[in-house]
């Protein structure tokens, strides 16, 4: 097993247990993080039962406060615990709503929103890939969406919730997700760091059926993505396998951005 440790942001989401799994079955140790301390203890629970022999720590962590962060990295430290994988998954995603309710402040809500999904990754990387570059070797996995190339079609949201329409902020943080990832990939190539992007297309979670069916419509495979799909890249992307890629954004959407 790895005396090296993998960390995954926002593991309490529908995503963040794909890529535990993904890391515990190569034999790493993770740490998990999520600013939700009753979804993090769920998804902590289901991890220790199914890999019992695995080194799982948790940690709540407030990604929109620079502080806690920085206290994170340096409680880390004083643990000897060494990140060589680093997959940044938190993101403040804004869903559909029958009841959406009016921000009250644009302001503070962009703020939030931004800080989480790209401060936070921009904070992360530089404090963790200083033990990389001592290494010459590290993983960094970023997460985007189908939303970092293409833009929202907002008539799929409004038939089924004429309230809501998909906000700037997830498509302005996605896209510099990908911008992120390829200032990284360049900056640290020389230290045999890898820094890749991975942006599905939504992930199949139960919803209203005549709005996945409008959805599908777009989608050439005529599926929406799966826990699966992602945690088989993840796995890719780990692997010495993908030794020669980096920099890359690799879209899982099913074809529906090449139409």
């Amino acid at each position: 097993m790895s005396k090296y440790f993998g960390l995954i942001t926002g593991a309490g989401g529908l995503i963040g247990i794909a890529h535990a799994e993904a890391l515990l079955e190569n034999n790493i140790n993770i740490v998990i993080t999520d600013v939700d301390k009753k979804k993090l203890n769920l998804v902590f629970t289901k991890l220790k039962k199914k890999f019992n022999k695995h080194q799982i720590i948790k940690y709540q962590l407030d990604l929109n406060n620079v502080q806690e962060i920085q206290d994170f990295f340096v409680n880390l430290n004083k643990q000897k615990i060494i990140i060589k994988y680093l997959i940044n998954n938190a993101c403040v995603d804004s869903k559909p709503d029958l009841k959406q309710k009016k921000l009250k402040n644009i302001s503070d809500q962009w703020n939030l929103e931004l800080n989480i999904g790209l401060r936070s990754i921009y904070l992360l990387i530089e404090l963790f890939s200083q033990h990389m570059l001592k290494l010459k070797d590290g993983i960094i996995i970023n997460m985007a969406s189908d939303l970092s190339i293409i833009a929202p079609n907002q008539e799929i949201y409004k038939r089924q919730f004429p309230k809501f329409k998909k906000p700037a902020t997830y498509s302005a943080i996605k896209h510099g997700v990908v911008g992120l990832t390829k200032y990284y990939a360049s900056l640290y190539a020389h230290s045999n760091i890898r820094c890749n992007c991975i942006s599905p297309s939504g992930v199949d979670n139960k919803q209203p059926k005549k709005f996945k069916n409008d959805l599908l419509k777009l989608i050439p495979l005529k599926r929406l993505s799966s826990l699966d799909d992602i945690k088989n890249v993840v796995n890719f992307l780990i692997d010495k396998k993908s030794s020669y890629m980096t920099g890359q954004n690799i879209v899982i959407d099913g074809g529906r951005t090449i139409i």
